[in-house]
């Protein structure tokens, strides 16, 4: 958390998070998708973020690309992403409804 404070302290207008919330217990997770990023985004950041906790951080995000080995298999809005049952199932898991 304090390394990523720092970086924000140099107003980036497109910073690069790679598993932001890697470590956190579930609630500070959360927090920081959903508050901090949320709060990049008001202020008129474009936040490109890499994260293993795909569901939560697509409900968050705008835009959502899927990659596979070394392709992007699909790259569409991050609604879409979690709309085909079959393909949210097959790469994010069970989505709640």
């Amino acid at each position: 958390m304090a390394p990523m404070g720092r970086a924000l302290m140099n107003q980036p207008e497109a910073p690069l998070l790679d598993e932001p919330t890697v470590g956190l217990p579930l609630g500070l997770s959360t927090f920081v998708l959903e508050t901090q990023i949320a709060t990049l985004a008001n202020v008129g950041c474009a936040v490109l973020m890499v994260e293993q906790k795909a569901l939560a951080a697509l409900k968050c995000s705008d835009w959502g690309c899927v990659l596979v080995v070394v392709s992007v298999l699909l790259s569409s809005p991050a609604t879409a992403l979690l709309a085909p049952p079959d393909f949210s199932a097959a790469f994010l898991g069970e989505v709640a409804q």
